[in-house]
């Protein structure tokens, strides 16, 4: 609980026309928790796999000390990290919505061109 200084305000305008205007989200100690910066209690250090940068309790040449749990920074990570998702998922939710809609482009000299295909 308490109040925190720490959040982040994501706030979205797009060149087409959303009915309900530029969409804004903030996230902070109000709807998101501390991550946890350690390993969970009974997981075991082991060696990360090369170019795994998560914490994993463990480098080249031993255990490392457990990191402080909770505070400020630990708050930062877990906002940041909800700010990307739901950033993720508004802008995926749009670009299907746009390609279903197969709408057009209108490009800057007003000519109108169809959206190009992405073939996957």
């Amino acid at each position: 609980g308490g109040s925190s200084a720490v959040s982040i305000n994501a706030k979205f305008s797009f060149p087409q026309e959303i009915e309900s205007g530029p969409v804004e989200q903030t996230f902070d100690v109000s709807n998101c928790a501390p991550a946890r910066l350690g390993l969970p209690d009974g997981v075991k250090a082991i060696k990360p796999k090369g170019g795994d940068y998560s914490y994993s309790g463990m480098h080249d040449h031993g255990t490392l000390p457990k990191p402080k749990e909770g505070g400020e920074i630990a708050l930062l990570i877990n906002i940041a990290k909800e700010a990307q998702k739901n950033s993720d998922a508004l802008l995926t939710r749009i670009i299907k919505e746009e390609k279903s809609a197969g709408r057009e482009r209108i490009s800057k000299d007003g000519s109108h061109k169809k959206k190009a295909k992405v073939d996957k």
